[in-house]
């Protein structure tokens, strides 16, 4: 029975891959919810005005470049590697200001975002909402 099992878990690592990349081009309608899909947000919560510039990606995918204005964000989802691996990071910038940060560390934020992995970015840090630890944002970065 275990060789069985075995054989059974080697084939499907081999015929499904590792993680999807599926851009979020709505900011409403419906959500993924499959349980082994992430959706990450970067918002732009800096306020008066001020464009947020977002480029985030992986090892294997680029995202590309994007402008938020306040209030505005980029989503994406994607299904987390087998392997527990998936890392996805951003750099983000406004005026004279440069920063990067981990928007998702599979050993970090599997356990603590649930399907939701939003992220607010302020002038002070980046904040990531909690979803499975009392629903509440916690500055992750300071800057």
């Amino acid at each position: 029975m275990l060789k069985v099992l075995g054989t059974v878990f080697l084939l499907m690592s081999i015929i499904v891959p590792d993680k999807f990349i599926v851009p979020v081009q709505s900011q409403q309608g419906g959500r993924d919810r499959w349980p082994w899909r992430k959706i990450v947000r970067v918002q732009n919560d800096l306020g008066n005005g001020v464009t947020l510039y977002v480029h985030c990606r992986s090892k294997d995918d680029d995202l590309g470049e994007h402008y938020l204005s306040n209030g505005q964000y980029q989503e994406w989802s994607f299904g987390i590697s087998w392997i527990g691996s998936t890392l996805f990071w951003c750099n983000v910038g406004w005026n004279d200001v440069k920063h990067s940060f981990e928007a998702y560390n599979n050993g970090r934020d599997y356990l603590l975002c649930g399907s939701q992995c939003w992220r607010s970015i302020k002038p002070d840090g980046a904040y990531f909402y909690l979803e499975r630890k009392g629903h509440r944002w916690v500055k992750q970065y300071e800057w």
